[in-house]
């Protein structure tokens, strides 16, 4: 009883500090990215809006050529296989290499959200932490892996004003058929420390605005509608992305793909601007208004082929914000039909499909529910959570990352084989 009181207490005390250092570090790190991002938007201005993305594609090309390749893509599928498998294994320059290749994808226009690359900045900056001489002699090879897990829900927790979500996110997202509570706590406590330092330098207000409703019971019928049909476009919209993928892995040289990346998203561009970026504003708009079907269909076909042009070719971007805008947009079209008009009922539909799209790309129920409360508030907490779930059994077949998504099973097969390594060369 005595031993385990210790061991306890030293845990806590450990990951109280290591955890929220870290965790701050993550939420700078996001109040940085976010600044750049403005600062090349403003830049890119005069641009053409259909040359944008691919001048922001050449400036990519020349960072994955002449500093850092590992700052290509999305960002999660790196964490994952750091994580999952290579022990939490980040490089620290890549800190730096994926806030520029991440200004430079989104300030010109491309198409993309944040989460994917700041999963990786997080990680990055948790293995600088590793190389200070007297906090090393403290950790051992668990202790990296769990750290770069800190790191990255101190990131996400902060950009997307989520304390408890985005330290779930990052613990959920790692495995998919289960959820680990050893990498919880500490994940949590990171999320909620980069939340608090993000609040600090930047808003710390939700990131979307809702009316001031209730839902009504009567209504849960077209939550459960909202939750099936944004499911379903979320897991179109991982067939599309998964061709187009394949399709630009197949040209021989990897350093022209995100020019022609670019150069197909400007093409997109060119018949709806609206999808290129985050598409923040966009979801918000969608929130408080119902939108003509033309104009939604033009919405949600330009940014799953914008998308998927840009991340899919090399493009530093995230896919979560994607997901909500696609979600977005499917809860508005059935509030159309439903809402006769009502924007307290469309905001709780449009917020049911966010949450269901989210859970349906990256099967993390939980977290999605978590986040797209935080996002919005605890009113619309009944079609958030009915999403969610609804959004999960429609995707959880298929994941939009790649398969270093492991189950549990796959990652307690990799532990044993990291261990007898190590075991080797010790003897």
């Amino acid at each position: 009883m005595q031993n385990s009181f210790f061991y306890v207490s030293r845990y806590m005390a450990k990951w109280l500090f290591l955890a929220a250092l870290v965790g701050i570090g993550g939420g700078l790190s996001a109040v940085v990215l976010n600044d750049a991002i403005d600062f090349v938007t403003d830049l890119s201005t005069n641009i053409p809006v259909w040359l944008s993305p691919a001048v922001g594609a050449a400036l990519i090309v020349l960072i994955y050529a002449y500093w850092d390749q590992q700052a290509a893509g999305s960002g999660t599928n790196r964490y994952l296989y750091a994580v999952n498998i290579d022990n939490g294994e980040m490089r620290f320059r890549t800190l730096f290499s994926k806030i520029a290749a991440t200004a430079a994808t989104l300030g010109f226009r491309g198409s993309g959200g944040v989460e994917g690359p700041m999963v990786v900045i997080g990680g990055s900056l948790a293995k600088g932490l590793t190389r200070i001489p007297f906090i090393e002699k403290f950790l051992n090879d668990d202790d990296f892996r769990l750290l770069a897990i800190c790191g990255a829900a101190g990131a996400v927790g902060a950009v997307f004003r989520s304390p408890l979500g985005g330290g779930i996110f990052v613990v959920e997202v790692l495995y998919r058929t289960s959820l680990h509570y050893h990498d919880l706590f500490p994940a949590v406590l990171s999320s909620t420390m980069g939340f608090a330092a993000y609040c600090r330098f930047a808003s710390g207000t939700p990131l979307f605005m809702i009316p001031d409703y209730l839902p009504d019971v009567v209504h849960v019928p077209w939550y459960i509608i909202s939750g099936l049909i944004s499911g379903a476009v979320a897991y179109l919209f991982m067939v599309v992305f998964a061709i187009i993928t394949r399709q630009m892995r197949k040209i021989a040289f990897p350093f022209p793909r995100p020019i022609i990346g670019g150069i197909l998203t400007g093409l997109v561009l060119l018949w709806v601007p609206a999808v290129g970026g985050t598409g923040s504003g966009v979801i918000q708009e969608l929130i408080v208004e119902s939108q003509s079907w033309v104009l939604l269909l033009a919405l949600l076909v330009g940014k799953i082929l914008a998308t998927s042009f840009t991340v899919g070719s090399g493009g530093s971007g995230g896919l979560v914000i994607p997901a909500l805008f696609i979600g977005a947009v499917s809860g508005n079209w059935l509030a159309g039909l439903a809402a006769g008009g009502d924007p307290n009922l469309t905001a709780s539909l449009v917020v049911s499909g966010m949450a269901a799209s989210l859970a349906s790309i990256a099967n993390v129920p939980i977290a999605a529910a978590v986040m797209l409360i935080e996002m919005v508030g605890m009113n619309l907490g009944m079609p958030v959570v009915l999403g969610s779930i609804i959004g999960y059994a429609v995707g959880r077949s298929r994941n939009i990352y790649d398969t270093t998504n492991q189950t549990e099973v796959e990652f307690v097969e990799a532990q044993r084989f990291r261990k007898r390594d190590r075991d080797t060369e010790e003897h």
